[in-house]
């Protein structure tokens, strides 16, 4: 990443953003450092304004990066693993509990908080039930999201052990947290939140082709001129070469121009939120399925799920040192496999019932080079 120690900073501190949407000055002090930086944070707020249609929100405390929706579509990096739906609407409504909580609370006291909300007529929700352990182990995943979002803070030195336990521990109150109410009420978008729920929000009109295009290069693996309407297409050939220079000035990485589109290649597999293949058990397996798709696939690079499944069995029979137990069944395979290339957006669910068709940059992948390793391919995440 060349240029000016300046330079490299805003572009660090951009990048950060995109990967860490939510910045505590205490919990990430370097990164909020660069973002508050009277230098930085003018040119990062015309950036991601005049060039997303995103909203950069800086405080003394923290920082908050709003993807706004354009109309009821927000266009973000499709997620590996997903938290239970359950474990989401539970941290909502955590949230709203914490509101009202004294600016010190526990897991215990959330919990309680909770039980009486949806106890509520009103409510329209299933109860929830804290003295069923599946319930409490969700509400403990729902508070670790608030804790990703800077709406609670520790407040309890090593506490790891108690808020993990809290699940199992009903006569504990688990983790002691501070209410950080400024990221609380900034935690969700008005607008965001409407969209995720399928409420249209007011359409944007004036840089809706730019917005458009500009987040599918910077957030999504690839654009694709295939998945862009027509005024997306001419808004992308003609400013081509300006789109190529700001995001080379954003992110100091570079534009790959293939026929098919536009992809950004970060500098460092650290810099993207998931870098593929990398050395652990699922990312070869899905590198083994994705080279067997190809080589089936017919003249539209189509597949079929008979296909799908022979693929998963065929490396499984050549390459039996590769299934761990997590993924010793063909049907944990397929999904974990499936799961990964779809978020890659390699593969997409086709026009056709048990039909997959692949995208141009499968073929950046095929006839992969296997390689025996001393290290253990491990599983973890």
């Amino acid at each position: 990443m060349g240029g000016t120690r300046d330079e490299v900073d805003r572009r660090r501190a951009f990048v950060g953003l995109l990967a860490q949407p939510v910045l505590d000055r205490r919990r990430d002090p370097e990164l909020f450092g660069l973002v508050r930086h009277p230098g930085h944070r003018p040119e990062l707020s015309h950036w991601f304004s005049s060039r997303l249609g995103y909203r950069l929100v800086v405080t003394d405390t923290g920082a908050r990066l709003f993807r706004l929706p354009l109309g009821d579509t927000v266009i973000a990096p499709r997620r590996v693993e997903l938290p239970p739906r359950r474990a989401l609407v539970l941290a909502l409504l955590a949230a709203a509990a914490a509101e009202d909580a004294e600016d010190i609370t526990t897991t215990q006291d959330l919990s309680d908080r909770v039980r009486v909300l949806t106890g509520r007529d009103d409510a329209g929700l299933t109860a929830y039930d804290p003295d069923r352990f599946a319930e409490r182990k969700l509400f403990a995943a729902a508070v670790k999201l608030l804790l990703s979002t800077g709406a609670l803070a520790p407040a309890d030195t090593g506490g790891d052990e108690q808020r993990d336990g809290w699940a199992r521990r009903v006569d504990k109150i688990g983790g002691t947290y501070e209410v950080r109410r400024e990221m609380l009420l900034r935690m969700i978008d008005p607008a965001a939140f409407a969209a995720a729920l399928g409420t249209r929000g007011p359409a944007i009109t004036e840089g809706a082709e730019r917005f458009s295009v500009m987040r599918r290069i910077l957030e999504l693996p690839v654009c694709l001129y295939g998945d862009l309407t027509e005024a997306q297409r001419a808004y992308l050939i003609r400013q081509r070469s300006r789109i190529v220079a700001w995001c080379t000035e954003m992110t100091g990485w570079v534009v790959e121009q293939r026929a098919e589109g536009l992809a950004l290649i970060a500098a460092d597999e650290a810099d993207t939120d998931l870098p593929f293949p990398r050395l652990r058990a699922i990312d070869f397996v899905s590198l083994m399925v994705l080279d067997e798709l190809y080589r089936r696939r017919d003249d539209t690079d189509t597949v079929s799920e008979a296909d799908l499944t022979a693929a998963v069995t065929e490396v499984s029979v050549r390459h039996p040192k590769s299934i761990t137990a997590e993924i010793v069944s063909d049907t944990a395979r397929r999904e974990r496999a499936l799961e990964l290339l779809r978020a890659l957006d390699l593969i997409r669910p086709g026009s056709g019932p048990d039909r997959w068709q692949l995208t141009p940059i499968a073929a950046r992948y095929r006839d992969p080079r296997v390689v025996a390793m001393t290290a253990r391919l491990e599983d973890a995440p």
